[in-house]
């Protein structure tokens, strides 16, 4: 299948834009380095393992915060809001964003005992896993190599990578009662994703242009104060702060293409209407300035 490139775009329903292998094998695999690429708060109908490869992950997943260093990971099941951010310089990952598809294609008996119990489980939005627990060590050795047959197309990568997370699940399903127990991502959460869902996609589409709290709160049918409590809750973050980071992020890829304009236009362009303030913010979050993240990308030849 070979590497997929990230992307940080949603469709009208707030979906990540981007697809995902080919209808005959629905799975795409990503080995993200966070310095350089933006995992920000998004969602997909498609499930998702992660593998930390090196160095400190910040995840947020469900509203749920946790550190994750190497060889650790998680699962996300479909739908759920997720996001990670370096913890440390060299944050890289590897993630599989797979369809339940590549384990059975109809409701067989594969469905039933490995896919059915997990999918759209309500009472699994995510899975945090560490190699101190023994299933979950073989969890996370069976998706490795998954990601490295299919990362790399080798020889029967197909049989490979059905065969591994066709294993995976069966370790999920065979734990899941005492997951679900771990968990809460009652109705009423899930109803308070959905309208922050409605929000992300209002700022998505407006980033770059003057958004007030009110802007945000309106997109979503909701008041200011409601918009406030359930940022919170949900992303752990303020609506403002959670546009000004998605708007540097639009701004670090834009920076990326060096295209001819000025640092100043790139800022205007993403919704900053002071460069000074943009410049702050840039080197707050990236531990920068833009020109040095400019001459680093530059330096790398990406």
């Amino acid at each position: 299948m070979a590497l997929t490139r990230s992307v940080d775009q949603v469709d009208e329903n707030g979906r990540e834009l981007l697809t995902y292998g080919t209808d005959a094998f629905p799975i795409a695999f990503f080995d993200d380095d966070l310095s350089k690429v933006a995992v920000p708060t998004h969602w997909h109908d498609e499930m998702e393992i992660v593998l930390i490869t090196k160095g400190i992950v910040n995840a947020r997943i469900a509203g749920a915060d946790f550190i994750l260093t190497a060889g650790e990971g998680y699962f996300a099941n479909s739908g759920i809001l997720h996001s990670e951010t370096p913890g440390s310089k060299a944050g890289r990952q590897h993630a599989l964003v797979f369809s339940p598809r590549i384990i059975s294609q109809t409701e067989d008996l594969i469905w039933q005992t490995c896919v059915a119990p997990v999918y759209r489980n309500a009472g699994l939005p995510f899975i945090r896993l560490t190699p101190s627990v023994p299933w979950q060590k073989e969890f996370l050795r069976l998706a490795g190599k998954a990601w490295d047959q299919g990362a790399y197309d080798k020889a029967d990568y197909p049989l490979q990578v059905r065969h591994c997370l066709s294993r995976a699940f069966s370790l999920i399903a065979v734990h899941a009662d005492g997951i679900e127990n771990e968990l809460r991502y009652t109705g009423k959460y899930q109803r308070d994703e959905l309208r922050v869902k409605k929000a992300l996609l209002f700022i998505e589409r407006n980033y770059d242009k003057a958004v007030s709290i009110d802007d945000i709160a309106g997109s979503a049918g909701i008041s200011a104060s409601t918009c406030l409590r359930l940022f919170s809750d949900v992303l752990g973050a303020t609506p403002v702060r959670y546009l000004i980071r998605h708007r540097l992020e639009k701004a670090a890829e834009e920076l990326k293409r060096m295209d001819g304009r000025t640092i100043s236009e790139i800022a205007y362009s993403c919704g900053f209407s002071d460069a000074s303030y943009f410049n702050r913010c840039f080197r707050k979050a990236y531990g920068m300035t833009p020109s040095e993240y400019m001459a680093l990308d530059a330096g790398t030849g990406a």
